[in-house]
């Protein structure tokens, strides 16, 4: 569920946000800033899939060399679909973005679901000046250590993710971004880490409280995806 990459010495390490099945808007954002795939890479905030066309290619992007992500809630929801094969499950997917997979059967599924479920939720990167950055889909705690949370992922039952707070709310909680100026005083740095970038929640900008970035800017909406360089973009915060 955790997952630790050594800095890039050949290369440039790319973040983007919540791709929702616009891989093609991916693609263009990469063209733009020329990325090169034999050494550079690509980390996604998770939400490959779902409210998108090309939701079908997720499996296709995954199996890219340079191309790295964690999981979403909307990978969640396809696991937990075929995992616990529930009617109920199935239908709040599809309401919620699912419809492009309507037509698909389990056994098409399971291949989605089998890559989903080996995405880690967090993943930590080394950059090339020393510094480490995290990222989660949602968000951590208003006080968050990043060794807890480290140590809690490398311990937990991969079946068992959203049975603890910790962890669903990774998945799942949009409190943070929504807060107004009056609030935010509530948000404590991440504790033994440089920096943690977020998707998840829709904002119209690259949002920071302390050393958290939020950076969706709503793919399937705006046709925007955000796409963080990490080295450059710490060194202007």
């Amino acid at each position: 569920m955790y997952k630790f990459f050594l800095n890039n010495t050949v290369g440039v390490d790319y973040i983007c946000s919540d791709i929702h099945g616009n891989f093609s808007v991916v693609q263009k954002a990469l063209d733009e800033v020329g990325f090169d795939e034999n050494c550079d890479r690509l980390f996604s905030l998770g939400d490959l899939i779902d409210r998108g066309e090309e939701s079908h290619l997720a499996l296709e992007w995954l199996a890219k060399p340079w191309f790295f992500a964690i999981q979403g809630n909307h990978e969640r929801m396809l696991i937990n679909t075929i995992e616990r094969q529930s009617d109920v499950l199935r239908n709040q997917w599809m309401m919620w973005g699912g419809s492009w997979a309507r037509d698909m059967d389990d056994e098409e599924l399971y291949v989605y679901c089998k890559a989903f479920s080996k995405l880690p939720i967090a993943i930590e990167i080394e950059l090339t000046d020393g510094k480490t950055i995290g990222l989660v889909h949602a968000e951590l705690p208003d006080e968050a250590d990043w060794v807890k949370v480290k140590e809690f992922l490398q311990n937990i039952d991969p079946s068992k993710v959203e049975a603890f707070r910790e962890t669903s709310d990774m998945l799942w909680n949009r409190k943070q971004p929504l807060l107004s100026a009056e609030q935010l005083y509530q948000v404590k740095p991440v504790k033994n880490i440089s920096h943690v970038f977020h998707g998840h929640t829709i904002v119209e900008s690259y949002f920071t409280i302390t050393n958290r970035t939020f950076m969706d800017l709503g793919a399937y909406q705006t046709g925007e995806i955000g796409l963080i360089q990490p080295l450059e973009f710490l060194a202007h915060l």
